[in-house]
């Protein structure tokens, strides 16, 4: 003979044995502990005051011959007003970082001190590359 027991979390209804009465054990569904009834005890019914119980819906479990569909990894376009002048502005960056990477460099090499010392221009090479970052960032993000 068996007893029917239902897990109060997730609705789940088990058939466990004569000998597990009066024993808790594990809901396989969703983990809750549940108390097997003895049995000499009387199922309360609280069915008479809530009425019937609603049971989720469960998952079906998919097929190993069903092909997931794959998620698209581009980006939508953005046309949007802002989009564009985003981009605009984002190759201004650029250029303009390019040139002072430019600049730099020839302030490097040809030095602009008049005893012909060599120039140390690491504030033209940090703002050059602070403009590039920025213009990348506008061009490829958003």
């Amino acid at each position: 003979m068996t007893i029917d027991v239902q897990c109060e979390e997730c609705f789940q209804s088990y058939k466990v044995r004569d000998e597990r009465a009066g024993q808790s054990l594990k809901c396989k569904s969703c983990g809750n502990r549940i108390r097997v009834p003895s049995a000499d005890e009387e199922p309360e019914d609280i069915y008479e005051d809530y009425g019937e119980p609603i049971v989720p819906q469960r998952k079906k479990k998919k097929s190993a011959n069903v092909k997931k569909k794959k998620k698209s990894s581009r980006k939508p376009v953005n046309i949007s007003v802002g989009g564009i002048v985003k981009k605009v502005f984002g190759g201004l960056s650029i250029a303009v970082g390019a040139l002072m990477l430019v600049g730099a460099i020839y302030m490097f090499f040809k030095g602009d001190e008049p005893d012909g010392k060599k120039s140390r221009p690491v504030a033209g090479l940090v703002m050059a590359g602070v403009f590039l970052s920025v213009g990348k960032r506008w061009i490829m993000n958003e």
